[in-house]
């Protein structure tokens, strides 16, 4: 049965994690990761700090050959960058194992990567393999990929329904506002950029669940 994973991992899992030592309000947003011989192409969404900043800062970096902003939309820019030699770690355990990645979104915190694999072995090889790398992942969630298919659409996850819970609560949603991000943020424990990143993909989620056609 497939089975979709929540691994939470440290900022310097992924190369992208040298971003937020210079850039701590940053959010990072991995789009796709595309193996290309003995190279690494990541597609990533980064906001919270400009993307030529984030280029210039990341061709400093050895591990880059190449980085491009390809797109800028509303505050976000969207970069693909080149990786030699990076079919070690996290990225190399994604390639080369059974497992999809669904998405991987880092703040100074740490990562959120979702994976989903066929069987619930090829989660377990995932974790293994990530370990093998000198990895640590912490698993928060482990569901059953087509429980959120039954209704033919997705499904808030608990922390998503949460943060919209308490912003719902504590007036963030009226007008004028009661609160702000960074109180709620507070309340959660967790940073602004977090916050505002999962209330952001709560939105997504209830748009593709009650507004679109399925």
């Amino acid at each position: 049965m497939a089975t979709v994973a929540e691994f939470r991992m440290p900022p310097e899992t992924f190369l992208l994690g040298a971003v937020f030592e210079s850039y701590p309000d940053a959010v990072v947003e991995i789009e796709r990761v595309v193996p290309t011989g003995s190279t690494v192409m990541p597609y990533f969404w980064i906001e919270g700090v400009d993307g030529e900043t984030v280029r210039g800062f990341l061709s400093t970096v050895a591990e880059f050959e190449t980085v491009t902003v390809v797109d800028s939309v509303c505050g976000r820019s969207l970069l693909r960058s080149k990786c030699v030699g990076t079919h070690e770690g996290l990225l190399g355990a994604i390639v080369d194992s059974d497992v999809t990645m669904l998405s991987a979104v880092g703040t100074e915190v740490g990562w959120r990567v979702d994976v989903r694999g066929d069987e619930q072995h090829a989660i377990t090889a995932f974790d293994r393999a990530c370990r093998d790398a000198g990895i640590v992942p912490t698993l928060s969630e482990l569901t059953d990929a087509g429980s959120a298919a039954i209704e033919g659409a997705p499904e808030l996850t608990d922390r998503q329904r949460e943060a919209l819970t308490l912003a719902y609560e504590r007036g963030y949603f009226s007008e004028p506002r009661t609160t702000t991000l960074e109180e709620i943020a507070t309340e959660l424990g967790i940073s602004r950029q977090a916050l505002s990143n999962r209330l952001r993909r709560g939105y997504r989620t209830l748009v593709e669940s009650h507004v679109l056609e399925t």
